[in-house]
């Protein structure tokens, strides 16, 4: 059902960026496998007709996110909640134009380089929130987020959940948590979900603004993008219960952003009408992966990979010299992404979003090249 798709010559960035380099390219989060055949087959009707003209949501489309929100996360929303937008990256840069004052906003780091730039981008002050492994996930020091929070000049965190480039999932529990601080200080919050559909070990995923106490205080980022592989076609929604805040976030953008491409519409309504089967397949083919390759990288000297719930990312730390791991593993013939660029430069983050026989060809390369090159 997952096997090895052929993206030459579809001007693909993942694999154009290194096409002179003799690597094979696990860098940008997109996957290599097809999409969903539901999703496949609602691109295919709707391109049948040839007037690709201007195209807004429509009442079938809110409600197949509304069902899949009752359905996945035990959540009601209302229609008019949803904000189409372009996509998560111009989403969280919105937020920080509409509720950050030209203050302080507090990110996790390490992060995905969008994220990390928003703030400066915007003209605020980013204030990184240190995430570490306390030996079983991802975590940041809370005594360290309440102080950021309460300093006067902060009015917005951005939430990366789950986390990217760890794959930690925030549970309800952090979650509230957290509510409880961002009320206590009068701090907006934005949650990045991007990923939230890809919890490959089961359970309930927990939206942000599904917690009371963020309800009125929340922007919840979601997408079709990542679960479904369908990045490209440039669209993702907000979910943003309170009715001032979601007026002042829209007349932030109004004019400013462009409307989501039509396809991404038909794509993320027959994802979240009929895409289930094809999820629940896939999150298997991602949890083996995964599993396989945390194996393989911790059986190599010098390296670590602790595989979290969440996501098709690894985060590899590795105990060499910064720039070290990347120069590595490119010399072994597999792109990654470069740490330095997440915020740690003895790291990389690869992408294991793919068949089984690339993922098995990536680790042949590394465990031949740590065997030969790398000291025991």
């Amino acid at each position: 059902m997952f096997n090895a798709v052929d993206r030459r010559n579809t001007h693909a960035i993942k694999l154009e960026r290194y096409c002179d380099q003799p690597v094979l390219p696990m860098w940008v989060a997109d996957m290599d496998l097809a999409t969903a055949p539901t999703v496949q087959q609602a691109l295919e009707q709707r391109f049948s007709h040839p007037v690709h003209g201007y195209t807004h949501p429509w009442p079938e489309l809110n409600q197949a996110v509304v069902g899949w929100c009752a359905q996945e996360y035990n959540w009601a929303i209302e229609p008019d909640w949803i904000l189409w937008m372009p996509g998560v990256v111009p989403s969280f840069n919105l937020a920080i134009q509409a509720f950050a004052q030209g203050g302080r906003v507090i990110v996790q780091e390490p992060n995905y380089p969008p994220l990390r730039a928003a703030a400066d981008n915007r003209g605020c002050t980013p204030v990184p929130l240190s995430v570490h492994f306390d030996g079983d996930r991802w975590m940041w020091d809370w005594q360290q987020l309440t102080t950021e929070l309460a300093h006067p000049d902060c009015h917005l965190m951005i939430l990366c959940n789950p986390m990217n480039p760890h794959g930690t999932v925030l549970e309800r529990a952090d979650l509230e948590r957290l509510a409880q601080l961002c009320q206590a200080h009068q701090v907006m919050l934005c949650s990045d979900e991007i990923h939230c559909d890809l919890r490959l070990e089961g359970g309930q995923h927990c939206p942000a603004g599904s917690l009371e106490a963020l309800r009125d205080n929340s922007v919840t980022l979601m997408a079709a993008s990542k679960t479904f592989n369908v990045a490209g076609l440039g669209c993702s929604f907000a979910i943003v219960p309170n009715a001032q805040l979601r007026q002042r976030y829209q007349k932030s953008g109004h004019d400013l952003l462009p409307h989501p491409s039509f396809p991404g519409y038909f794509a993320a309504e027959a994802a979240f009408t009929a895409g289930k089967p094809w999820l629940d397949a896939l999150r298997l083919q991602l949890r083996d992966n995964r599993d396989r390759l945390a194996d393989a990288i911790n059986a190599l000297p010098g390296l670590r990979y602790q595989p979290q719930p969440a996501t098709f990312l690894a985060w590899i730390e590795s105990d060499l010299a910064p720039g070290e791991a990347m120069r590595h593993f490119i010399a072994a013939g597999v792109m990654p992404s470069d740490g330095k660029d997440f915020g740690d430069d003895r790291a990389v983050r690869l992408n294991f979003g793919t068949d089984a026989a690339t993922l098995d060809m990536a680790i042949q390369r590394l465990s031949d090249y740590w065997r030969q090159n790398m000291p025991s």
